[in-house]
């Protein structure tokens, strides 16, 4: 199966909040920390029409550019890419807070749980859903309480609704940088649905330029030999680098990750800041993987 229809099709599970298919809430029972968490059964039934992000795979279009090697001017090939269409294709993965980008984010934050049962893919809110303390802005004295599936910092002031709505447009008010910054970097974010969604949880995690580096030091470690969710948690990792010149750089760059420091600092671990910032970005990254290996099993049921 294509990327692209692939794609697709996880594309209505991800839509499933916007009626184009149907949701069944579900009590989970008798819980300490919230009475409202559910769960969410995300299926295809009833679904009657639906198209897929682009009506046909798009045509890779291959342009000549002018590439100096060893002093002399070589045509290399180049990846035709159109944002306009990118953002078409992409922009459903964010489009509510039960999307499938927006179900990722929420399982790397701890804030959602995405399980399998019975042929049926379920999305459970977790206690950390209805509001925790973020334990980042602690390492520099802030008590920030995050709500709903991201980590909003607080902006929403306890309406879960209004968080949900927050995260999703907070996630597509990125994707066009993303989609640039990937693009760039020489990965195509159309093609890369892994990149793309682990570059969006740095976005929601970190700063800004942390979620702009990744895609540099993410070529980096795949050209290094690395591969799959190792390649993809060492670049975040790496990402956190930045020099003076507020440049990616392993050499010379002091790692920003102050927050995640900080709470190794607070647990006591004896470990390196990279191993500290490793350990944190390996989970997110392990749990971004595990939820497109639950929607890959769904699609082929």
């Amino acid at each position: 199966m294509s990327y692209l229809i692939w794609l697709s099709r996880v594309a209505l599970l991800g839509l499933a909040a916007t009626g184009a298919s149907a949701i069944l809430l579900f009590s989970t029972g008798a819980k300490e920390e919230s009475d409202s968490n559910q769960v969410i059964a995300l299926t295809q039934e009833n679904i009657q029409t639906w198209k897929s992000r682009v009506d046909q795979p798009p045509t890779p279009i291959i342009q000549p550019s002018s590439q100096k090697q060893s002093g002399e001017e070589k045509k290399v090939p180049e990846r035709y890419f159109d944002l306009n269409q990118s953002l078409n294709l992409n922009a459903s993965l964010f489009a509510t807070h039960t999307s499938l980008g927006m179900v990722a984010i929420g399982v790397a934050e701890g804030n959602y749980r995405l399980f399998i049962e019975n042929s049926t893919l379920y999305l459970e809110q977790t206690a950390g859903y209805f509001g925790h303390t973020d334990p980042g802005n602690l390492s520099w004295g802030e008590v920030v309480t995050n709500f709903g599936p991201c980590s909003d910092q607080g902006r929403s002031r306890g309406n879960i609704a209004k968080a949900e709505q927050m995260c999703s447009q907070r996630a597509l008010g990125g994707l066009s940088r993303q989609l640039l910054d990937l693009n760039t970097a020489g990965i195509d974010p159309n093609a890369d649905l892994e990149a793309l969604l682990n570059t969006a949880d740095l976005y929601n995690q970190a700063r800004l330029i942390h979620s702009r580096k990744f895609p540099e030091a993410l070529v980096l470690a795949r050209q290094g030999g690395k591969t799959g969710v190792e390649a993809i948690a060492w670049a975040r990792t790496a990402s956190f680098y930045i020099n003076e010149y507020k440049e990616f750089d392993l050499q010379q760059g002091e790692n920003k990750a102050s927050g995640l420091i900080g709470i190794c600092a607070r647990e006591n671990l004896q470990i390196t800041e990279w191993q500290c910032v490793y350990k944190d970005q390996l989970r997110r990254a392990q749990a971004i993987a595990s939820v497109l290996d639950k929607y890959r099993q769904i699609s082929v049921n």
